[in-house]
């Protein structure tokens, strides 16, 4: 059986795994972001239940409650309707211990906090295709105040959308997204972001350049046929040598140079660029005494 490629998310929650635990309390605030994001607590049995869809998520819970000696009771993996993804289940006891830290006013609690959320209920767009990164959040007053936080504690401007069965807080600038990063731990995987945003704005500005020399080009055939155009209704109908010298003299050269630039035509007959356009142009309001010139 072949092993399911990692998606870009889990490559960066790979490397969140791995980062250093703090104070107890930052530890605490971490596993708050993990209860409010993908926590389903049983108050009869007094256990906490924790649906993941990430196995590095699931290490590193499993990580936290053995930092706070916090038995795991069950670890269960189901399949998904996705037949891409499982579902990991952890069952472990509850602790009000787990709800007293306020994640909100401290910046180390809160990036923290900021870590467990987006391991347990966060993803991330491969930057290659588009900017986006996302938490799955139930609780609108959490989703507030994480809002709030990013905004005060780093200046990130996040959205909110509510979909029929949960709501999300969003980062669409790939500004933020890096801060953001950066500030829950994220560094090896920060590096590759940068690179690929490198890239993608040097392909913009080619392809930015490319589409403007083409459509200058575009431009510059259409002008040029309209002159051509102008000039052959002249001849059908008034004759060129009726046209003032210094016009037949554009027009005949013109032409016999349907190629040339209007620069490279006035070098040919010592003229500027604005020159030879005002008499092209005079050539044409001439020609439009006949019928429309296209």
């Amino acid at each position: 059986m072949s092993l399911l490629r990692r998606t870009f998310s889990e490559e960066i929650k790979e490397e969140l795994v791995n980062v250093p635990f703090g104070s107890r309390d930052e530890v605490i605030a971490e596993l708050l972001g993990f209860i409010k994001a993908r926590g389903d607590l049983d108050v009869k049995s007094r256990h906490i239940v924790f649906s993941l869809h990430s196995f590095a998520a699931s290490r590193r819970l499993l990580n936290l409650m053995k930092y706070l000696s916090k038995p795991v009771s069950e670890i269960i993996v189901e399949k998904s309707h996705n037949i891409k993804k499982r579902y990991i289940k952890i069952t472990a006891e509850y602790s009000e211990s787990f709800m007293v830290i306020e994640p909100f006013f401290d910046v180390a609690l809160f990036v923290s906090f900021l870590r467990g959320l987006f391991l347990s209920g966060g993803s991330m767009t491969n930057p290659r295709y588009h900017y986006h990164l996302e938490i799955n959040l139930f609780e609108e007053e959490t989703l507030a105040l994480t809002k709030k936080s990013l905004k005060d504690f780093f200046n990130i401007n996040a959205g909110i959308v509510e979909l029929r069965n949960t709501r999300k807080l969003y980062i669409k600038s790939i500004k933020d997204i890096l801060v953001f990063l950066e500030a829950v731990g994220v560094q090896r995987k920060l590096e590759e972001i940068d690179r690929i945003v490198t890239e993608r704005k040097v392909i913009g500005d080619v392809n930015r350049t490319v589409n403007f020399i083409e459509a200058n080009a575009i431009r510059t055939a259409n002008s040029t046929a309209r002159q051509i155009r102008a000039i052959e209704v002249i001849k059908e109908n008034m004759g060129l040598e009726n046209l003032p010298e210094d016009l037949r003299r554009v027009a005949l050269v013109r032409l016999k140079n349907k190629e040339l630039s209007l620069r490279e035509l006035g070098k040919k007959l010592n003229l500027t660029k604005s020159q030879i356009y005002s008499k092209l142009k005079r050539i044409i309001k001439i020609a439009e005494r006949f019928g429309d010139v296209k």
